[in-house]
């Protein structure tokens, strides 16, 4: 759209975000003159929160610099971009896809590079990235439409507590140290014997908010005094509940109603009118400024944190104090 279209970094360098046909391009200019045009290749991200956009080099892929931000409605640097100067170089590796897509097959260059078959790619995030290749179940149950117990595929219900974590974790715990190539990790197995986390287990609460919910969860109080508790405790992946901070909370009081009386744990006595047990998200797990995503919006000249919900459940005072005023 004309007049939406632009990053400015300054003066001098703009990004000039256009469609030409049925293709859309990034273009930099530098005092006017453009210096490089790249065209979308994929696009990464649900737009829940934003996108990316990646674009082909032969059959490498590498990140355009502008990116969209979903909560401001306006483009933004790209993840790992500076917001000072425009660049077009940075590499992705198959590890990036493997958390943004299903399947890609994919090979080291001597030079550190990846190379894709871009045929083999399976975009975005199906339902065989968590319970494995479908081809067996499907052929299975087409042949028997009477079997009623899923056949040739991995379910949630045969895999132990730490199974199921590490599903989540591939992709949730942070940047890991790969020590088998990407997609080789499949549900079911110890994600440690494919790649390990890049942090000392001990300061895991000292995490930044952003990529590693699962070292989050796993540092507080109420994931270490249960055996049970995992990610799907509380999150339904097959239904789409985002703000629906009631249903969440439900998932919190079955463990934290005590002989029928509901948030009875909670020692903070709010004002009349605020029932605490419809949203214990915002007080005990906030949004709060991630230190690794700082982003430029093109409409201004400060630079933002992207804010991102906390899995370190805890009793934050100042996340109170802001949803006591903003539920009054």
């Amino acid at each position: 759209m004309p007049g939406k279209n632009q990053f400015v970094y300054n003066k001098w360098m703009v990004v000039e975000l256009e469609k030409k046909k049925d293709v859309f391009l990034q273009t930099a200019y530098m005092n006017g003159i453009p210096t490089e045009q790249r065209a979308f290749g994929i696009v990464v991200g649900s737009g829940r929160k934003g996108q990316t956009y990646l674009y082909w080099d032969k059959n490498s892929l590498y990140q355009l610099p502008v990116s969209y931000y979903t909560p401001a409605n306006d483009w933004c640097n790209s993840p790992g971009y500076s917001e000072n100067y425009i660049r077009f170089d940075r590499p992705i590796p198959a590890t990036c896809l493997e958390c943004h897509s299903t399947y890609a097959e994919s090979k080291e260059k001597k030079d550190g590079g990846t190379v894709f078959n871009k045929k083999s790619i399976l975009y975005g995030v199906d339902c065989e990235r968590c319970h494995g290749p479908g081809a067996a179940h499907v052929a299975f149950h087409t042949q028997h439409p009477e079997a009623k117990t899923a056949s040739n595929i991995i379910s949630a219900k045969n895999l132990s507590r730490q199974q199921r974590l590490d599903a989540c974790a591939q992709c949730h715990s942070g940047l890991r140290k790969h020590t088998q190539p990407a997609f080789s990790f499949t549900v079911g197995q110890k994600l440690d014997d494919f790649s390990t986390p890049n942090y000392d287990v001990d300061t895991v609460g000292n995490l930044d908010v952003h990529g590693n919910q699962y070292g989050l969860l796993t540092a507080c109080r109420c994931f270490k005094m249960t055996a049970q508790l995992d990610c799907s405790s509380c999150h339904n992946v097959h239904v789409s509940e985002r703000q629906n901070m009631t249903a969440f909370s439900q998932r919190c009081m079955s463990c934290h109603n005590v002989n029928g009386v509901a948030h009875d744990s909670c020692s903070y006595k709010p004002p009349t009118g605020i029932i605490l047990a419809d949203n214990c998200v915002d007080c005990h797990m906030p949004l709060l400024p991630s230190k690794k995503i700082t982003l430029k919006l093109a409409n201004e000249s400060t630079v933002e944190a992207d804010m991102v919900r906390t899995h370190f459940v805890n009793v934050y005072q100042e996340a109170t104090k802001r949803f006591v005023e903003k539920s009054r």
